[in-house]
């Protein structure tokens, strides 16, 4: 999120906003913003519905997380579950909302490169 407040300035001089869109509850995406010092606006949508509308909702994540069987209250188990998560995905909407370019990866650490934001952005919007 910090590289696209980085990029503002540069997008600002073709039109383009940001607008982020994350599976974070209210609460977390509003102290992302605030840790971050975002000044664009992060959405948030827990049940990933705006997120499924794109086709960019993540059907392979794995989360391990405690089970049930426990010894003196100690958890000794981890069971795996599948977890609703977004692929990390860059989108360029044009002003119709209909999509310019996309970029997206199945690795959750990588995001979109600086340069071919701006790639993309300068061929859709001269």
């Amino acid at each position: 999120m910090r590289r696209f407040e980085a990029l503002k300035s540069g997008l600002g001089k073709h039109g383009v906003s940001v607008v982020a869109l994350s599976k974070d509850s209210i609460e977390d995406a509003a102290h992302q913003k605030e840790r971050d010092k975002l000044s664009f606006p992060l959405l948030s949508d827990p049940e990933l519905d705006v997120i499924n509308q794109y086709g960019v909702e993540h059907h392979k994540a794995l989360e391990f997380s405690t089970g049930s069987f426990t010894l003196f209250g100690i958890p000794l188990a981890l069971v795996p579950s599948i977890k609703k998560m977004a692929i990390p995905t860059t989108l360029l909407v044009d002003e119709e909302g209909v999509i310019q370019w996309i970029d997206q990866t199945d690795d959750y650490r990588l995001r979109s490169n600086e340069e071919r934001v701006m790639e993309a952005v300068a061929h859709a919007f001269g």
